[in-house]
């Protein structure tokens, strides 16, 4: 994944800390006017820094009074309508982007929010969306998977045209980005052309980014050209590494798995069909977007 992309979405989250500190400081102005606030605040601060001192020297603190002082405290914010504290839009990390050395899921959200606009799905669906009946189990199915950790890293969805694959892909992609997955959605023809572009230049960023985010969406298998030893290749190393990293990809396409194993190859073929990692089948029906 570009540095850039993760630089650009933690600017981002840190952007929403420096507004909630600002709003948090105007909220204090009036408080620190008020002589009763100033006096608990200088004498709280005081007796945080003597119980420091006590605990270090093996001295029992005078907690009843650091509780009573910051109940005080408390009590004199909530009469001027201030919280305690900043209203963090992540209340896990404080807008930090990062918890405990690691990405917090904010950030990845913010992530996958970015890599959406390059995909051409600036708006996701939701599970509860869903009006059709004759689906609900497979949505069931579909929302259970994005909820559950599985051994099944590989979901190849087919089916006619509009009946409605693409639709179930973005409510899987608005569910695991609201778990905090960094997800990457793609159609199978701008995948190609950047399979393209790295046989032409070597630059690995244009297949590392299809293997460093946590789940890929690939819309439309079948649409791209077959370029000779470009397309085989390149999709083989996308779906196989990603299998042997345990990373999740979701297939879309209106092929039949009999299609596949003509129009690819036995490895492509091998590694979909593969039931103990993948899950394969076929939403039937007729083109819903002409009713």
């Amino acid at each position: 994944m570009k540095q850039e992309i993760i630089k650009k979405a933690q600017n981002k989250i840190l952007e929403k800390k420096l507004q909630a500190e600002n709003t948090y400081e105007n909220e204090m102005k009036a408080l620190y006017q008020n002589e009763n606030f100033a006096s608990l605040e200088k004498e709280y601060t005081r007796i945080i820094i003597a119980n420091a001192q006590k605990e270090s020297q093996n001295e029992k603190p005078d907690t009843e009074k650091e509780e009573e002082l910051k109940n005080k405290i408390s009590s004199l914010k909530k009469s001027y309508n201030v919280s305690n504290n900043p209203k963090y839009s992540c209340t896990q990390c404080n807008d930090e982007g990062f918890l405990n050395g690691e990405m917090c899921n904010c950030l990845k959200k913010e992530i996958s929010n970015l890599m959406l606009k390059d995909s051409g799905f600036e708006t996701l669906k939701s599970f509860n969306d869903n009006k059709d009946s004759t689906l609900a189990p497979l949505y069931k199915l579909m929302k259970d998977w994005c909820n559950k950790k599985s051994e099944k890293n590989l979901i190849y969805i087919a089916g006619p045209t509009g009946v409605g694959k693409t639709y179930l892909l973005q409510c899987m992609a608005n569910e695991l980005i609201n778990n905090g997955k960094i997800v990457k959605i793609v159609t199978a023809f701008s995948m190609n052309q950047d399979f393209k572009t790295f046989q032409k230049t070597g630059e690995d960023d244009y297949l590392q980014k299809y293997l460093d985010c946590e789940v890929l969406f690939i819309d439309d298998l079948g649409t791209e050209p077959l370029y000779k030893n470009v397309t085989l290749e390149d999709l083989y190393i996308i779906i196989n590494e990603r299998k042997t990293r345990k990373l999740s990809t979701i297939i879309t396409t209106n092929l039949t798995l009999e299609d596949i194993r003509n129009r690819y190859d036995e490895r492509i073929f091998s590694r979909i069909i593969d039931r103990q990692t993948s899950i394969t089948f076929s939403i039937d029906g007729e083109d819903k977007r002409k009713k």
